[in-house]
């Protein structure tokens, strides 16, 4: 069955076709591509382009809840209070989200409506939102075979901070989800270089990554904002241009 869904593509299935809506889609989730700024970074955090690629990788849960969120410390699902702070409009939306206690340990679980599907051979890792953070909570991470699993999986989140109300209002991101080919990442191992390049290689690496450090800390200081920009150009000391590079926007 999962060869129905496209390549490239995450579908939204809803439990029943009442909440197979494009405005409940809209509601919980959106793609971060596009989306590079955070409201905590400074003018500079900017310069950094791992950051701000960072910034738009996956796809957000947002939360579709004004809600207090507190644990005792102990492990029981009963030491999490969750307490909804619109009880009516809870009512009306628990279907599309509901956001309990529900397996101990300082979690809290969210639900939705929705089952994810991915093509075949496509699995998708529950991640902390890139860069972007409630304090006292920390998403956990987890990867599921969205294109064998159908039926819908939790989001679950560690409270980090025992004895603290925590608030997650309305449109707060509050999970994200990054699709990756199964086994991609199990063919990667780490070697030590001496072991992969020939000693000229090695020393050529060694010389370039030198020399970069050199300009960061000297010339660099000296341009504006106080950085050269390489990387975010695509080029290396010697002003040799990368393959396939990604700009800030994606262009």
């Amino acid at each position: 069955m999962s060869d129905l869904i496209p390549q490239n593509t995450i579908g939204l299935i809803a439990h029943n076709h009442e909440f197979q809506t494009q405005d409940n889609v809209d509601k919980l989730y959106s793609s971060l591509k596009g989306n590079f700024k955070r409201e905590w970074f400074v003018k500079h955090a900017y310069f950094c382009l791992p950051l701000v690629m960072g910034n738009q990788h996956g796809f957000i849960l947002k939360s579709i809840h004004d809600i207090e969120v507190e644990w005792s410390g102990g492990d029981s699902p009963d030491d999490v209070k969750v307490t909804y702070l619109d009880p009516e409009d809870f009512e009306k939306n628990k279907i599309i989200q509901s956001i309990s206690s529900h397996f101990g340990m300082g979690t809290i679980t969210i639900q939705t409506t929705f089952s994810l599907r991915t093509p075949d051979g496509v699995n998708l890792m529950t991640i902390n939102p890139p860069n972007s953070f409630i304090d006292g909570l920390y998403h956990m991470t987890g990867v599921i075979e969205t294109d064998n699993l159908r039926r819908d999986f939790t989001y679950n989140i560690r409270i980090t901070r025992p004895n603290y109300k925590i608030k997650i209002s309305k449109g707060d991101i509050v999970g994200c989800v990054i699709p990756y080919p199964r086994h991609f990442i199990d063919k990667f191992e780490i070697k030590n270089g001496a072991d992969i390049l020939s000693h000229d290689q090695l020393d050529a690496e060694m010389k370039c990554g030198e020399a970069h450090g050199n300009e960061r800390g000297d010339l660099d200081k000296y341009k504006k904002n106080g950085n050269g920009r390489r990387y975010h150009n695509g080029e290396d000391v010697y002003g040799n241009k990368f393959k396939d590079h990604q700009t800030h926007l994606d262009d």
